[in-house]
């Protein structure tokens, strides 16, 4: 019952619940959002050592929501990271971003994300650390990142293992793509009605549980993952996001951006509610 405990939550970020042997996590709002103080990412982090240490559960299963204010929500998050807090704020980022992924990846169970609405480039790639992904049919792909020439955390690992690096390196630089061009590229694995996104992902759970998981997870660790390649490339991105941003021609190219993108400058940007 404590590991129970542990496992049901329900704060400003997201919601879990136990369901049937599925451990069910609703998102409420973007990544962005978890490390915006140290006490959240620490909470954040005693969450995932949770998931790791329980065997409660057979699956997980990730409802994403819409990223309906995930542009301005990112160019907030860029002005923080250019101000003189830009060591903490990216800092916290990107240790909670690669925990996430490396703690994904060790699960001993089925992993499963659902999308839908405007989805980031950013959730797509931390959606490919899972087993499977399915996506509603309104679901579209923006990556903000591609007009600033900075790579999107999270894209040196699982995309090129999917698409090749050739492909990769073409998508990556993509603006926006929708959810019938990720399916034809092998990104996603089902297109479903927003509607029947929930039914009709636990009715993939459950097939999946009734054939035999095991040899799946056991394909993952012989191909899908290497722990120590995937912490290596995650570092690697690290370095060149943090390279970008110290960059003179970075910020220079973020201050049109938000000229042209919300019609402001960096620092009315940052003070809007």
């Amino acid at each position: 019952m404590k590991t129970h405990a542990r496992l049901t939550t329900d704060n400003e970020l997201f919601t879990s619940t136990l369901e049937n042997g599925v451990l069910v996590v609703r998102k409420k709002r973007h990544m962005l959002h978890v490390a915006k103080d140290i006490a959240t990412v620490f909470s954040f982090y005693e969450y995932l050592e949770s998931m790791l240490a329980s065997r409660a559960f057979k699956a997980l299963v990730v409802f994403g929501h819409p990223d309906e204010s995930g542009q301005l929500a990112h160019g907030k998050f860029l002005c923080k990271a250019l101000s003189a807090s830009r060591e903490k704020a990216m800092d916290m980022l990107i240790n909670v971003v690669n925990k996430f992924m490396l703690t994904l990846s060790s699960l001993n169970c089925i992993t499963v994300y659902a999308g839908r609405g405007t989805m980031s480039l950013f959730n797509l790639n931390l959606g490919l650390a899972y087993d499977y992904r399915l996506v509603a049919d309104d679901t579209l792909i923006e990556n903000p990142n591609a007009a600033l020439g900075m790579v999107t955390k999270g894209s040196g690992y699982f995309m090129p293992r999917l698409l090749g690096v050739r492909k990769a390196t073409e998508v990556l630089q993509w603006k926006s793509f929708s959810a019938e061009e990720a399916l034809q590229l092998g990104l996603i694995d089902r297109i479903v009605p927003a509607a029947r996104l929930e039914r009709e992902t636990m009715e993939f759970v459950a097939q999946n549980l009734a054939g035999s998981p095991s040899n799946l997870l056991a394909i993952r660790k012989l191909l899908k993952c290497d722990l120590q390649e995937l912490e290596r490339s995650l570092q690697l991105e690290d370095h060149l996001i943090k390279e970008r941003l110290e960059s003179p021609e970075f910020r220079q190219a973020f201050a049109e951006h938000c000229r042209k993108a919300f019609g402001c400058d960096m620092e009315a940007l940052l003070a809007q509610e």
